[in-house]
């Protein structure tokens, strides 16, 4: 899967459309992109910018418009104490001029070869979708209009009055139901075949999303990623247990020398009814003379064990990372070693795709100028600009003229420390 496009309006901090492109002209094979025909798409895009600057909600469209596409949501979330919350596609833009407009969401997408439009618009603060569309090769497979489904017209001729009965839910996309193999839709005239959309499935397995936003809201940092982990351990046979370790252990090792490896252990099964349990998670150090707990790993470590073994993953298969704030926990040299992998042809020889946003510029050194992004926030929008866009050249000093503001997207510390000195 490689994306080449996304646009979004009255989304979180986005309030009039944002939209941008990850393709460029050309035909000349550059490291780094990925030719489609006579243009080249962007192996790895990075996003810069203050805080607050829109980082992260660019970064939620991608997520967001990805998950809509291949999960069925749920109606109610049920929490322990029994009670029901209703389950929240999409946060819109807040902004009063925006309360009546719905989120709207496209993405261009290509697959094997085959070029992809999906767009979608949620209404009712997020709840429900009112529109869809998915187009294949610049031809409308489908599309929908709050529970009413359209198809391509050879389809619909096929299906005959059936087709008039297919009902879209209102939380879940209708591609989402026809991937889903459990679904009546799915199952019925084996839909995903006749209209084409088979090769969709793939971007459950072949997407990865890593953000510690919502764990940070309840205090966890990067705890719920190694949480993941665990479980996800715990749940596979011998063999994959032994992959994983595999990929884990050394890599730590490499950056903690006296590290010898994780240790995870269910301990036993503590409440059969819901299928819960405990266990043992510790990391075992060879001068050590007890092994130390999880969670008391530097922020670095339980950062690498959480999702390195998904990032090599994707790197592996090709793919889509979606990657957060990579310089939250890492040392800079770190992490331009990570983000680096994808432009490295000999491990990233399926074209996997990288998506990320950092504080640290110097990881401009590893972008092209049409592969760097400034964010600022202007009034209730967000300003999306590629550092092509303005007066510099590839060979320019680009972190220097970032750091003195040509470029914007930096905070106003002067005026920082003026605030600061009046609480004082």
């Amino acid at each position: 899967m490689i994306i080449t496009r996304i646009k979004a309006s009255n989304f979180y901090g986005i309030k009039d459309p944002v939209e941008i492109s990850f393709t460029e002209g050309g035909e000349k094979e550059k490291i780094g992109y990925v030719n489609i025909g006579k243009e080249r798409a962007s192996l790895i895009s990075g996003f810069y910018g203050a805080n607050a600057s829109g980082k992260s909600t660019i970064l939620n469209i991608i997520d967001t418009i990805t998950r809509v596409m291949v999960t069925k949501q749920q109606e109610f979330l049920l929490a322990p104490n029994g009670i029901k919350t209703e389950i929240v596609i999409s946060l819109p833009n807040y902004t009063k001029s925006m309360e009546s407009k719905p989120i709207v969401m496209e993405m261009d997408f290509i697959i094997e070869e085959t070029k992809y439009n999906y767009s979608i618009s949620i209404i009712n603060e997020g709840k429900e979708i009112s529109e869809e569309v998915l187009y294949k090769n610049n031809k409308k497979i489908f599309s929908r209009k709050n529970h009413s489904i359209s198809l391509e017209a050879n389809i619909e001729s096929k299906m005959g009055s059936l087709a008039k009965n297919i009902v879209a839910p209102k939380k879940s996309s209708f591609l989402s139901v026809i991937l889903d193999d459990s679904s009546d839709i799915s199952v019925f005239a084996n839909l995903k075949e006749e209209i084409g959309v088979s090769n969709l499935n793939q971007i459950k397995t072949n997407f990865c999303f890593i953000t510690d936003k919502r764990s940070v809201q309840m205090g966890q940092n990067n705890l719920n990623g190694l949480l993941a982990f665990a479980v996800n351990y715990l749940n596979s046979n011998n063999e994959i247990q032994t992959k994983m370790l595999g990929i884990v252990n050394p890599i730590v090792k490499y950056f903690e020398p006296s590290f010898e490896s994780l240790v995870i252990k269910k301990e036993s099964d503590a409440n059969p009814i819901n299928k819960s349990f405990t266990f043992n998670y510790e990391a075992k150090y060879n001068n050590f003379y007890k092994n130390l707990g999880a969670t008391e790993l530097s922020a670095g470590t339980r950062e690498l064990i959480a999702y390195i073994g998904d990032i090599l993953r994707i790197l592996k298969i090709g793919g889509v990372v979606v990657y957060d704030e990579t310089s939250k926990f890492y040392h800079p040299d770190m992490e331009i070693s990570i983000l680096n992998l994808f432009k490295d042809k000999d491990i990233n020889k399926n074209n996997a795709q990288l998506f990320f946003s950092s504080h640290n510029h110097e990881t401009f050194d590893l972008l092209q100028n049409d592969q760097a992004h400034i964010l600022e926030k202007k009034g209730d929008n967000i300003l999306a600009r590629k550092v092509s866009d303005y007066d510099v050249k590839e060979r320019d000093n680009i972190k220097r003229i970032y750091r003195l503001g040509s470029l914007g997207g930096i905070p106003d510390t002067i005026d920082f420390s003026r605030i600061i000195n009046n609480l004082l």
